[in-house]
């Protein structure tokens, strides 16, 4: 089993991270109009996007039980990403906004295709603020990559989470 090394990416420019900047409502994968977190890696791009974390935290507390997931794209599109909201991009390490990036963050996307579930973030049962913690960060450091023309988003069953998703990844030439 191969270990990703992040660090070495990272000290090489090459680690990024978005984030929302308030909560936001996440939709269900069975529409292309897609709210809450999606990261695009643009067609024609000569990157994958590896990603190393996905974190999501609600930022109000639900009401009723949910499965929240990273949902990614049933194939990848030479169809841009129509009505975004941007979320800005950074560099992992510090050193500020970069536009230059293979990977495009939105909170508000119309996507090319839908989704599917791909990874499960965390489960909130009925009575959440008692009986587990409303933040889940999933560690696949590198299970999930995001070829040209591909995209993932956070999604769920169940409630509507409210909250705030971060996702950090790496770019690799292809």
């Amino acid at each position: 089993m191969a270990y990703l090394d992040i660090a070495s990416y990272n000290l090489k420019g090459q680690a990024f991270v978005a984030c929302n900047q308030a909560g936001a409502t996440v939709t269900l994968i069975n529409t292309s109009t897609a709210t809450g977190f999606i990261l695009s890696n643009t067609w024609g791009s000569t990157k994958k996007l590896v990603l190393t974390s996905i974190t999501f935290a609600y930022s109000t507390v639900p009401a009723a039980t949910a499965v929240v997931f990273w949902a990614v794209s049933v194939a990848p599109s030479q169809v841009a990403h129509a009505t975004t909201t941007a979320i800005q991009v950074y560099a992992a390490d510090g050193s500020g906004a970069r536009n230059d990036t293979a990977g495009k963050a939105y909170s508000v996307s119309t996507t090319p295709n839908l989704p599917v579930y791909s990874r499960i973030i965390g489960y909130s049962p009925t009575t959440p603020a008692t009986s587990s913690g409303l933040t889940w960060t999933d560690r696949g450091e590198g299970a999930i990559v995001l070829v040209p023309g591909s995209y993932g988003q956070i999604s769920y069953l169940g409630a509507a989470p409210v909250g705030v998703t971060s996702v950090e990844w790496i770019e690799v030439p292809q």
